[in-house]
């Protein structure tokens, strides 16, 4: 956005203000203060800190069995690669 651009709209809403800044206005003729700002920072923080909405956290034990040795997994998986190429790769998972 150019200078001249913010400009024009600034001057629109001179003429034409926001529907919320005029509601704003009216309330404190009429007596309304907003609340005050308290521990911003520290409010700032927590929400930083918090999850992100819908994202499912559990504490404590998930039971599920502990990660396998990664040289394992790649081992497993090297091979898994040549019988691919082969055409006679085995089962995912044994049953």
């Amino acid at each position: 956005m150019t200078l001249a651009e913010a400009g024009e709209i600034f001057g629109y809403w001179e003429q034409n203000p926001p529907p919320h800044l005029l509601l704003q206005a009216i309330a404190r003729l009429l007596g309304w203060t907003p609340p005050p700002v308290t521990a911003g920072l520290a409010a700032l923080a927590d929400l930083a800190a918090a999850p992100p909405p819908g994202l499912a956290l559990v504490r404590g034990d998930l039971g599920m069995p502990p990660p396998q040795d990664i040289e394992t997994l790649r081992a497993r998986n090297r091979t898994r690669r040549t019988a691919n190429r082969e055409g006679n790769a085995p089962p995912l998972r044994s049953r």
